[in-house]
C-alpha cells in the first residue's frame, strides 16, 4: 500500500493523531513514521495558490512535485502555530494563528520515502491565508497557480485534491468544518 485515504472528517471523529492509527495501522516488518503537519493555502486576489517546487522525497510522484508551504507540528505547538512557524521558515512570511483561523481541510496519506524506504503516515491540516503574490521571496522555487493550471500542470500537485479545495474556497468561502481532500 502506498496511499491511505480517510473519509471526510466530522466533529465526532478522533483527533488527527488517533486518526493516523486508524488509517495507517502498523504492519509487521514495516517502519512507519507518524507525522502530523500543518500547511498553508496562500490564496491571492487572482484565485491562485502559492506552491513550492520540491525534489521528490517520496515514491510515485516523479522527479519533483509542487505542494503548499508547511511542515511538522512540533511538540507543544498547535497546528496553527506550526503553520505560522513554517511560513516564516520557508518563505519569510509573518502571520499569526488568528489570521489563519481554523483548518479548512484535512488530508491523510501513507507515503514511502525514497531515501530510507520508511513509510510516513501523515495527517495534514490546511489553513487559508489570503495574501498578495508580491510577498513571495524570489529565492524560493515556486509557482502561483489557479485550479485549472494545477489540473493542467505537467508536474504532480500534492495533495491531488488541492485544485477542488481551491475552487470550493473561491466559490463558497471557508467551510464551517474542515473538508477532507484526497492525497
Amino acid at each position: 500500500m502506498t496511499i491511505a485515504e480517510a473519509p471526510r472528517p466530522t466533529a465526532a471523529e478522533p483527533a488527527p493523531d488517533r486518526a493516523l492509527d486508524d488509517h495507517a495501522p502498523e504492519e509487521p516488518g514495516r517502519t512507519t513514521i507518524r507525522r502530523r503537519t500543518a500547511r498553508a493555502v496562500l490564496l491571492d486576489h487572482h484565485g491562485r495558490v502559492l506552491l513550492l517546487d520540491r525534489p521528490a522525497k517520496i515514491r510515485d510522484v516523479g522527479d519533483r512535485y509542487f505542494h503548499t508551504p508547511g511542515g511538522a507540528v512540533e511538540p507543544g505547538e498547535t497546528p496553527a502555530e506550526a503553520a505560522v512557524r513554517e511560513l516564516a521558515e520557508e518563505l519569510g512570511f509573518a502571520a499569526t494563528p488568528a489570521e489563519l483561523g481554523t483548518p479548512v481541510a484535512t488530508c491523510y496519506s501513507l507515503q514511502q520515502r525514497i531515501d530510507s524506504g520508511a513509510f510516513v503516515a501523515a495527517a495534514d491540516e490546511f489553513f487559508l491565508l489570503r495574501t498578495d503574490a508580491a510577498r513571495t521571496p524570489a529565492a524560493t522555487p515556486h509557482a502561483w497557480l489557479d485550479p485549472d493550471a494545477m489540473d493542467a500542470a505537467p508536474v504532480r500537485i500534492l495533495p491531488r485534491g488541492l485544485p477542488d479545495l481551491v475552487r470550493r474556497l473561491l466559490t463558497e468561502g471557508p467551510p464551517q468544518t474542515p473538508i477532507h481532500i484526497r492525497w
